[in-house]
């Protein structure tokens, strides 16, 4: 090889041998970068995760299949006004919420008759009434509470006699007054 080939390659060679360490600075807002990176990513997780699982477990109710609480040696069949969101965290629970989020339901089984599970409830004195099926609905207020309010349930209706008990409806609403036609028709779509 010639001379003037060499060259370049020398003065690379020479170029690269002579370059100083990274500053102790710059290595220090690298690992602060990815701490932080690494906090950033955490919190959207703890954010985002829960709710993503919790959605994962509700599906919007359609006319063809009903909500179904309890053991299938003996179901309760519930019929869901269309459109509602159920999420089921167990076999013998459900939260029924209104396609506008407006009226929340918490429905689970009870073992007790209609009247006595309303007052498990908190209702002090339930109203008690037939419904058009020939099951029996106790339903009223709980005791300290008041419509609208944020800190318990506006709402309880406890439909029954149903195979092993009655279904307890806890509704909690911020207008229970605009809800209370959709809240009968669920309780009318319990099935005896």
């Amino acid at each position: 090889m010639n001379e003037t080939a060499q060259a370049p390659l020398t003065r690379r060679n020479t170029a690269s041998s002579r370059r100083s360490p990274t500053p102790w600075w710059v290595w220090t807002l690298a690992a602060i970068g990815g701490v932080g990176l690494v906090a950033f990513v955490t919190v959207i997780g703890v954010i985002t995760v829960p709710p993503a699982i919790a959605n994962l477990q509700t599906h919007v109710a359609t006319a063809t299949e009903p909500l179904v609480l309890g053991p299938e040696s003996a179901p309760v069949i519930v019929t869901v006004p269309e459109g509602w969101l159920i999420t089921r965290p167990d076999d013998s629970h459900a939260r029924i919420v209104t396609p506008d989020r407006g009226l929340i339901v918490d429905a689970s089984l009870s073992a007790a008759d209609a009247a006595q599970a309303a007052t498990d409830a908190g209702v002090a004195a339930p109203m008690v009434e037939t419904l058009a099926s020939g099951l029996t609905v106790a339903h009223g207020s709980p005791s300290g509470s008041s419509e609208g309010a944020a800190a318990g349930p506006d709402l309880v209706a406890v439909v029954g006699p149903v195979a092993g008990g009655s279904v307890v409806f806890v509704a909690s609403s911020g207008d229970l007054e605009r809800y209370r036609a959709a809240m009968a028709s669920l309780v009318e779509g319990v099935q005896p």
